[in-house]
């Protein structure tokens, strides 16, 4: 194959998602010479591509730097949890601060292979309608989600759950619709909400489209349960009476995401829900009577595929735990984000098992159901993340086993498969692709190895470009904190509070 061009650069970022996007405009504004590649002609990933427009996280670092801009130009809903972009105009404020920070990008461009020697990638191998590429850098970030740059040279990694036979996660493809009335449809959710929570009582179901959907699957109207809830997120700057939004709810399971075969299967039976979907929201939920679909996301929402291991792999039962690293880069304070990889029903796994309770754990005797583990049942105790705690990210996840040359950023890292909800979601993905180049920048000034730095230095880095790991997060995790109450688990394998004044969660 003919080679048309060739690239030498400091650092190459491979993947044009936010944990990419990030990485290059660190490594950018360090000074080096940075090249990002991106397979679609847009930034952003699934974040814009996907429409999955709710920012989960904390909101620190180039992460509230981009949401500051996208805020300032009138498309961001500014909420203390999940604030929520246009993902048209996000993707495209992305590419300005990639491109002001001096940044080359190269659009429609994928990774084919790898060439190493001794122990270094020497070129990244890529196609594009220039034909065959190679790219030469000093330093490599993947951020490709599926780690295929690392999968190509050599890093050993893990493909899906061990629990569930090498299954990976359900998936999902998020769409648009137009002529919702958000007012009429927030109104009927908080009614739903106050009649199963009536008496201090916990909810019998998840949300109200469980229930809706367990009548229409009933009258004929679905053909089969779809999944338990939605997440429906406005768009903003379109009114809450005749609103655009985003919704993500389709889900395809006993899924294989490197297989060809299945995940075009995914996509084209997900395709299909969201003609029944249509129909079904226009029946049964209130504010959907006129609603219609207007487009659907040109990127389809895997949640995980290839996780490398690294210096150190972050644990499922670092998430449970609230663990803190000395080399902690980033902060995951949400619940476990497994989506369950065979129960439509169920929809999610928000535990773990420990053999006993530990660190800062919310854990209860086993008592989850067949359904919940269809492959065998463990025993032990239950545990569930503390709602008013966090866990950190090390920097030594970052860092591949075998590799010289090569940081991994994004859903991609060293992690066991329930922490991957620790590294994929949005906020914290920047944050690990911000400490990635970071600590580039630091292996190519002092010439050593990305596994030889004292990632204590990356983390007061970090701390100094305004992520504050070295503070008590505040705004709606102090909230979380200082909610009193007994802990209780709620539908969708939530842990909730139970507070004096009822049902919290």
């Amino acid at each position: 194959m003919i080679t048309s061009k060739n690239y030498n650069v400091d650092v190459l970022v491979a993947g044009g998602g936010v944990a990419g996007v990030s990485a290059g405009l660190t490594a950018a504004r360090a000074g080096l010479r940075t090249l990002l590649l991106e397979s679609q002609i847009s930034l952003g990933g699934l974040a814009t591509n996907g429409y999955i427009s709710g920012v989960a996280g904390m909101v620190e670092g180039n992460c509230k730097e981009w949401l500051d801009r996208i805020d300032a130009e009138g498309y961001l809903y500014n909420r203390p949890h999940l604030p929520t972009f246009d993902p048209e105009r996000a993707k495209l404020i992305l590419e300005h601060m990639l491109l002001e920070a001096g940044a080359k990008i190269l659009y429609g461009t994928y990774v084919i292979d790898a060439v190493v020697e001794n122990n270094n990638i020497k070129e990244v191998v890529c196609h594009s309608k220039s034909g065959r590429m190679g790219i030469a850098a000093k330093i490599v970030i993947d951020t490709t989600g599926d780690a295929d740059v690392a999968a190509y040279a050599g890093v050993p990694h893990d493909v899906g759950s061990p629990e569930f036979a090498g299954l990976n996660m359900s998936t999902t493809l998020a769409f648009r619709m137009a002529n919702v009335n958000m007012s009429m449809y927030n109104e009927a959710v908080k009614a739903w909400t106050a009649k199963e929570t009536a008496d201090n009582r916990i909810p019998t179901r998840m949300s109200l489209i469980e229930e809706l959907e367990e009548k229409a699957v009933e009258n004929g109207d679905l053909p089969f349960f779809i999944f338990p809830t939605a997440l429906i997120y406005i768009v903003p700057g379109t009114p809450e009476d005749d609103a655009d939004v985003n919704v993500i709810t389709t889900h395809s399971f006993h899924t294989r995401n490197l297989d060809v075969e299945d995940l075009t299967r995914q996509v084209i039976e997900q395709r299909q829900q969201i003609t029944w979907i249509e129909k079904f929201f226009k029946k049964y939920l209130t504010g959907f009577e006129k609603a219609r679909v207007t487009s659907v996301a040109s990127l389809h929402g895997v949640r995980d595929s290839r996780r490398i291991i690294g210096e150190y792999i972050l644990k499922d039962e670092d998430i449970a735990c609230a663990t803190k690293f000395e080399d902690g880069i980033a902060r995951f304070p949400e619940f476990y984000d497994t989506h369950h990889p065979t129960s439509p029903k169920l929809g999610f796994m928000r535990h773990i098992h420990l053999n006993e309770p530990k660190g800062a754990a919310v854990c209860r005797p086993a008592q989850c159901s067949d359904e919940m583990h269809p492959f065998g049942k463990p025993g032990g105790y239950e545990a569930r993340k503390n709602p008013g705690d966090y866990c950190e990210i090390p920097y030594r996840s970052l860092v591949p086993l075998g590799i010289d040359n090569l940081f991994v950023a994004g859903r991609c890292v060293s992690a066991e498969f329930n922490a991957v909800a620790a590294v994929r979601v949005i906020a914290p993905s920047m944050t690990t692709g911000q400490a990635a180049a970071t600590a580039a920048s630091y292996c190519l000034k002092d010439n050593i190895l990305p596994r030889n730095i004292d990632g204590k230095l990356v983390r007061k880095a970090m701390i100094e470009q305004g992520v504050p790991l070295d503070k008590e997060p505040d705004g709606y995790w102090a909230y979380l904190r200082e909610l009193k109450g007994e802990h209780v688990v709620a539908p969708g394998d939530f842990i909730g509070v139970m507070t004096p004044n009822g049902f919290r969660r």
